[in-house]
């Protein structure tokens, strides 16, 4: 299952659909708040392919919610960042970079994305 959170309907619903019908399980989030619910019930591990910049939120801080407890920490495989701005602050490439999270640029380029749903997880 892959989650997309992103606040922009339009380009969640596009990637949702991009994303059906290369046959993926695939749903969609518009919040962090919205994104943690699907995540806290997920029944197995997800992709979670996030906005870096949400409405009320951002998808790093989504991530470090993740990766700061065990319990979510197993419901989600893998994240991936997107992002429509290039200027992103030193301290964010260093986070990012730590944590070794894939990050796509808007618009998300299939050729790109879908590798990163593809590959194994690290262990």
């Amino acid at each position: 299952m892959i989650l997309v959170v992103e606040d922009e309907a339009d380009v969640r619903e596009e990637l949702v659909e991009m994303l059906e019908l290369r046959r993926f399980a695939v749903c969609g989030a518009d919040s962090v708040a919205s994104g943690m619910e699907h995540i806290r019930a997920a029944s197995c591990p997800l992709i979670l392919l996030t906005d870096l910049r949400l409405g009320e939120g951002s998808g790093l801080e989504l991530i470090r919610q993740i990766t700061a407890d065990p319990a979510l920490q197993a419901k989600v495989s893998r994240s991936i960042l997107m992002t429509g701005h290039i200027d992103l602050t030193e301290q964010i490439h260093n986070e990012i970079g730590k944590q070794a999270i894939p990050i796509l640029f808007k618009p998300v380029d299939s050729s790109l994305l879908l590798p990163l749903l593809t590959q194994d997880v690290p262990t």
